[in-house]
């Protein structure tokens, strides 16, 4: 006799109701439905078998006596999870809470207890819930969370996105999280291919990849993808899922937990860009850029072509930075990278070193060198054009020119930093043919590099060997007399033979070792002033002392020339410090206050190579000098040169108009000397008069122009 429809569901509905039984009894998660009884006791309506995992008794055991299982909270936790739990039972809210769990085992695990509260039939209100183990997303806070139910009403409640997928890839299951998540109702996702969720661009290999697992015999997988919502946007996801089989060992397919890892993406994104990104410009950095060289290197070894690294340096960008802010400064880095950019291959790399140095890497030039270095030159000059070209840096126009130093190599032989060296080496030589231009490196230059780093080293041992010297170079009034003299450092170098201070004194301001050495002038200079003051031929000599940018700058600088002074007993009154106004220029206020702090210790100041560099009168009348010095670029062509002359004669104006004593240096001729006498020069230094010489050829010097009858304008 058939069946009555009646029965037939109920059997249907018994069927699907075993069904979702055996799901929950599967689920890595406990499910329970429980209320509170008078004495605000704990009764469970219901508790999947999954609780043995963690009591070592059965689902029936619990249910007859919970404390089995509550029991086991961990002691510092009870408190807080009895209340949470009351608090919610007497609002009827929703309670969520991790706490630690002690197992049969002894170990302790940390648990999620999550439930909401649910109107039974007879209109009493219980709670249901589930138990998740989350111990490992505790340790690493990367997994997302296991599949904690699939019986709906339950697992609705969990943040992340639950479902199972059949053998066909088709999701037969989902739950409200899911469809939030991807912004579809769960009726559209139930029933649609798993591979629709996932982005356009990953959805055939993520179709292939599924059907492997379904068909394969892999338990569970744990991975990374793209996916996409109704409105087409997107997030990255976390997919776990674990095969599924029922209670007859039948395979079911994929239960999988999906957890929204957008913001961890975005933040390792972040942390990998500062890693190998430049922040201002977003281009490769200098980490990055070594990485691409060797890949270059390496891919041009194994196809016999060349490449090139061309190392770009703005000219005169400081200036920009200093005159217009850093904030226009780093406008116009942007922009340059911007054009760098859209003027390169795909290929091509570049990428900013730092502050106004960038680099462009190209590689499958040619096999010949010629005619790679063809290419690379084509490059560079195209590059040279495109950052020539103005530029808009918010209200400013701006423009600014490159220097290129362009380094080539073949396969592995040379290393990267030596690569890197070349090129660099190669702009400045571009730099010093005038900028805006480029140059190749050349075994020229290594020399150079060669011959640098032995003089550092020299440079190293020069003071502890005593083979530093000070030279003295006569100053003499308007009336023949020496009223002074030019402290000159000399270094004669048993490997290097006799250094000029032009060469040596750039390399010690570089490495650093210019303070040394210039402390060491400072107490030369005062202990041979010291002496002089004892004889009557000399004791009223001034000392002209060169200081350099660094020693001047230097925090100690002022105290140290005290304590030299102090334990020398040199006057201060007979010493004046030479100071370059390109120096003072930097930074005007601060190179101020220390001037004015040094004048307190009784010493005065000279402008050096007056002329050639800013000349800001809104500066010059603002120090406590008291004297200029005319540079000998001007003194040199004074005869010949009407500009020269006339600029001589200004400054003599100028100073003598500021109250300034002024000194021509360079002075070479009797009639150099005679015109800028006309003109009104106080002092003169050069040739003329005398070299620099040692102490006892000084001596001599002097004794001869004291002679009766001397005439003291004769050539020196």
């Amino acid at each position: 006799m058939p069946r009555s429809p009646k029965a037939q569901v109920e059997k249907r509905t018994r069927h699907e109701l075993r069904q979702l039984q055996e799901l929950m009894n599967h689920l890595p998660v406990v499910v329970y439905r429980y209320r509170l009884e008078d004495g605000q006791r704990p009764h469970l309506l219901y508790i999947s078998e999954g609780v043995q995992r963690l009591t070592g008794q059965s689902a029936a055991e619990v249910m007859a006596d919970p404390m089995l299982l509550f029991a086991r909270i961990h002691p510092d936790d009870w408190p807080g999870f009895a209340a949470a739990d009351l608090q919610a039972w007497q609002t009827q809210s929703d309670f969520a809470l991790e706490l630690r769990f002690i197992l049969p085992s002894g170990d302790a695990c940390w648990l999620y207890f999550s439930s909401l509260p649910f109107e039974l039939a007879d209109g009493s209100i219980a709670y249901h819930g589930f138990i998740e183990d989350i111990t490992q997303r505790k340790r690493d806070a990367l997994r997302a969370q296991e599949s904690e139910s699939l019986q709906q009403q339950i697992f609705d409640t969990s943040s992340v996105a639950i479902f199972l997928v059949d053998r066909q890839g088709i999701i037969t299951r989902a739950n409200e999280s899911m469809a939030r998540m991807f912004q579809r109702p769960c009726a559209q996702i139930v029933g649609s291919p798993y591979v629709s969720l996932v982005h356009p661009d990953e959805r055939d290999l993520a179709h292939q990849k599924m059907l492997a697992l379904l068909g394969s015999d892999i338990n569970e997988v744990d991975l990374e993808r793209l996916y996409w919502r109704s409105d087409a946007s997107m997030f990255w996801g976390n997919l776990s899922g674990k095969r599924f089989h029922d209670s007859q060992g039948q395979d079911r397919g994929l239960l999988g937990v999906i957890m929204d890892i957008t913001v961890r993406r975005q933040a390792q994104e972040e942390i990998r860009s500062l890693a190998f990104y430049d922040p201002l410009t977003n281009l490769p950095n200098r980490r990055l850029l070594l990485d691409r060289i060797e890949h270059a290197m390496a891919g041009c070894a194994r196809n016999g072509t060349h490449g090139a690294v061309l190392f770009i340096d703005l000219d005169n960008f400081k200036t920009l930075n200093d005159t217009l802010g850093h904030d226009t400064g780093d406008a116009l880095l942007v922009q340059v990278a911007q054009r760098l950019r859209e003027n390169m291959r795909q290929e091509d790399t570049v990428a900013r070193l730092g502050g106004d140095e960038f680099i462009v890497l190209l590689a499958g030039l040619h096999g010949s060198p010629a005619q790679a270095a063809n290419e690379a030159e084509t490059v560079g000059q195209h590059i040279i054009q495109t950052l020539t070209a103005p530029y808009q840096l918010g209200t400013h126009a701006a423009r600014s020119t490159p220097s290129l130093g362009i380094a080539l190599f073949h396969g592995g032989r040379t290393r990267v930093d030596e690569l890197l060296k070349q090129a660099d080496l190669a702009m400045y030589e571009a730099k010093a043919a005038g900028r805006n231009t480029l140059r190749f490196f050349d075994p020229r230059m290594q020399a150079a590099i060669n011959a640098r780093a032995a003089m550092e080293k020299a440079l190293y041992r020069a003071l502890d060997n005593a083979e530093f010297e000070l030279h003295y170079q006569p100053q003499v009034n308007a009336q023949g007399r020496c009223i002074g003299v030019e402290a000159l450092l000399r270094w004669s170098s048993p490997e290097l033979g006799m250094v000029s201070p032009a060469v040596f004194i750039p390399v010690a301001e570089e490495t650093g070792q210019i303070l040394a050495i210039g402390r060491w002038v400072l107490q030369q200079a005062c202990r041979q002033q010291v002496l002089w003051q004892q004889d009557a031929s000399t004791c009223e000599l001034e000392i002209a002392i060169n200081v350099s940018a660094r020693q001047f700058r230097a925090p100690d600088f002022a105290p140290a020339l005290a304590q030299i002074m102090a334990a020398t007993g040199a006057n201060p009154a007979r010493l004046q410090l030479e100071l370059t106004e390109s120096m003072l220029l930097q930074d005007a206020d601060e190179c101020i206050a220390r001037m004015h702090t040094l004048g307190s210790l009784g010493v005065r100041f000279a402008l050096d190579d007056f002329g050639t560099g800013y000349s800001s009168l809104a500066y010059l009348k603002r120090l406590p000098l008291s004297q200029l010095k005319i540079d000998q670029s001007f003194v040199r062509d004074i005869l010949g040169d009407a500009n020269d002359r006339a600029i001589c004669q200004a400054v003599i104006a100028l100073a003598h108009s500021m109250g300034l004593r002024v000194i021509a240096e360079g002075v070479e001729t009797r009639e150099h000397w005679q015109m800028l006498q006309a003109q009104g020069c106080d002092e003169g230094q050069g040739y003329f008069f005398a070299r620099p010489l040692p102490v006892d050829a000084l001596q001599q010097w002097l004794d001869t122009r004291q002679e009766p009858g001397l005439d003291l304008m004769r050539d020196g």
